[in-house]
């Protein structure tokens, strides 16, 4: 039996690490304006900002404006998320998925050069972690975009056997106004 109070609390469906990720979007979406906004020293021979984006690598001014670009896809999947939208999970997930898909274009296109095995080496070893992230969000979103409870499969099985038993009557029905 629910007392009043509880009656009256909000209920969140979305659990608390779907949260923790838009909470921890939100933080990287602050970070990536700092890093494009916040010059750590006076570079004159070059710019040490280097952003990969769609499998391309974006520096100096160009790549400032990909990290402001990023900040504002990253506050757009906290603001969703945290407003309880499907539009935040899947802006998320489609993102995600960018960033995998250009974590492996740009491994692929920047191994043949020599000079740039340092840098596809890291960026290769981030490749797993990525899509680890990638799939667990898939996993947890899945029914908040599909607008399945979370006891979905237990609800699929008390309908389908209490449809059984009714096609089962129905059949016992028909038998015997056939006899």
């Amino acid at each position: 039996m629910e007392t009043a109070t509880q009656s009256r609390q909000p209920q969140s469906r979305w659990p608390l690490d779907i949260r923790v990720f838009a909470i921890m979007s939100g933080l990287w979406a602050i970070c990536l304006v700092m890093r494009a906004f916040v010059h750590i020293g006076d570079f004159d021979v070059f710019d040490p900002i280097q952003v990969v984006f769609g499998g391309v690598r974006f520096d100096g001014d160009a790549g400032r404006i990909v990290l402001i670009i990023e900040a504002g896809i990253f506050a757009s999947i906290a603001i969703g998320v945290f407003a309880e939208q499907r539009w935040g999970l899947l802006l998320a997930l489609c993102f995600m998925a960018q960033v995998v898909m250009s974590h492996l274009a740009f491994v692929i296109a920047y191994l043949p050069i020599r000079s740039e095995w340092m840098t596809v080496r890291a960026t290769a070893m981030q490749g797993p972690t990525i899509v680890l992230i990638t799939l667990y969000l898939w996993i947890r979103a899945n029914d908040l975009i599909f607008d399945a409870p979370s006891s979905s499969m237990h609800a699929h099985r008390v309908r389908s056997s209490q449809d059984r038993k009714t096609v089962q009557e129905a059949v016992r029905a028909n038998s015997a106004v056939a006899e």
